[in-house]
């Protein structure tokens, strides 16, 4: 018996660079955009994306049926490959492979190998076409990401030293007083600084509409650089915008030299008015930075 015997196939070029096809699929709040067949949507209860790690989801079919499942992943080569063992039956190995395909374009190989052969012969009438609206789906999310992508590269120079600044950026305290475009306040902000901690924020309007914000610091380099995801969340905690926020601090002659750099994708239609005042909101934000190290 070999592995043909078991194993479905295919191979699918998307139009895009192969980073914005990895992220589509290692993100999970990208991934349960277009996971699964036609019509079927995604509850995920975990997702730890590592070798070792669990992911476990419920798939919603368009009849309201719910489809548990539970995996591990088993091999992640960044840019690469990802490898996923599905531990309930039936019981199955995913492999997806990534390459570039010339001219920002990407090829996807997505294997399938089940058990047995007689297992394949039972689900292929549903697996296979799955498969290919599952890849179709893909395409369709990725074509949208740019047009609900934003990217802003924001560099100021503040007269205050370094140490100064990097706690206006990482106590709570500081960070509640300058946060959000003009006129807003944070009833709420709790941050936890260290690689893996959290932060939590919750901004009001001047007219009293809440705005909360919650993410995970991936990189503290004190005093020099922050690395911290930002997601836009609606009221039930559901993202709405998926965000990634970097800034770098150096100090020259007693200032304070800043870049930020923040990435934001809208997820769903509402977000896409949040991404086109992004730009604003966050010069707001740095202006009220500025003058509270002033004052």
């Amino acid at each position: 018996m070999t592995a043909n015997d078991r194993e479905l196939s295919l191979t699918r070029i998307f139009d895009a660079p192969r980073e914005q096809v990895w992220r589509a699929w290692s993100d999970p709040l990208h991934l349960m955009q277009w996971w699964g067949p036609a019509g079927f949507t995604n509850t995920f209860h975990e997702f730890d994306f590592r070798p070792g790690g669990a992911w476990r989801y419920v798939m919603h079919g368009p009849d309201g049926a719910d489809y548990k499942n539970e995996s591990i992943f088993v091999e992640i080569v960044p840019l690469a490959r990802i490898v996923i063992d599905h531990l309930l039956k039936p019981r199955f190995r995913i492999t997806a492979t990534f390459e570039d395909a010339g001219a920002g374009k990407t090829l996807v190989t997505f294997r399938q190998l089940f058990e047995t052969a007689e297992t394949l012969d039972k689900v292929r009438p549903y697996a296979e076409p799955a498969n290919v609206q599952n890849m179709e789906k893909l395409a369709a999310y990725i074509a949208t990401i740019d047009a609900q992508t934003r990217d802003l590269t924001i560099t100021r120079t503040f007269d205050a030293p370094r140490a100064l600044v990097w706690r206006a950026w990482t106590d709570p305290r500081h960070l509640a007083a300058w946060w959000g475009p003009e006129g807003f306040t944070n009833p709420v902000c709790e941050l936890d600084p260290r690689p893996g901690g959290a932060i939590r924020i919750v901004m009001r309007g001047p007219d009293g509409a809440e705005y909360p914000m919650r993410g995970i610091y991936r990189e503290v380099v004190a005093p020099e650089r922050l690395v911290f995801t930002n997601f836009a969340v609606d009221a039930d905690d559901r993202p709405m915008m998926d965000g990634l926020t970097t800034v770098t601090f150096s100090e020259r002659g007693g200032k304070t030299d800043m870049v930020l750099h923040t990435r934001a994708t809208a997820l769903v239609p509402m977000a896409v008015r949040m991404i086109a005042g992004m730009e604003p909101g966050w010069r707001q934000s740095i202006e009220r930075l500025a003058a509270r190290l002033a004052g």
